[in-house]
């Protein structure tokens, strides 16, 4: 892309002020000639030499904006995202990253007791029953 796009913008941008340099400088001599000749006072030809370079950075502002779109919209039709997409996602990522933290710093909860074996007085749960009595035979000797 820097090769073709890139390359072009520059050259664009390059006569642009090429071009605004180039303007001044005939605007200037030509007005130059008009107040030799005296058919325009100095401050009058000031004022001419001010308004066309004012005009002429509006339009290579106008043009800037332009290339800025063209651009913004090839990017788009890429799948590449924008500085505002990327600046919004870094933005996201490191409000996570802050939730994470306060999860990981908050202390844990208590866990509750297990109730009573028996449950409490009145509830009636599974009937707790004790292992049957083992015959002395399995029991091996000198235990």
């Amino acid at each position: 892309m820097r090769g073709t796009v890139g390359e072009t913008l520059e050259r664009l941008i390059l006569l642009q002020v090429g071009a605004a340099a180039a303007t001044r400088d005939r605007v200037q001599e030509v007005v130059d000639s008009l107040i030799e000749q005296g058919r325009i006072e100095r401050e009058e030809g000031r004022a001419v030499v001010n308004d066309v370079v004012n005009r002429a950075r509006e339009r290579s502002a106008g043009a800037r904006a332009l290339v800025d779109a063209s651009v913004q919209q090839g990017l788009r039709r890429g799948g590449l995202p924008t500085r505002e997409d990327y600046e919004d996602l870094v933005f996201r990522v490191e409000q996570l990253e802050h939730r994470m933290r306060m999860v990981e710093d908050r202390p844990a909860a208590p866990t509750p007791a297990p109730p009573p074996a028996g449950g409490p007085e009145g509830v009636s749960g599974p009937e707790v029953t004790s292992p049957p009595p083992r015959d002395e035979a399995d029991i091996p000797p000198g235990l």
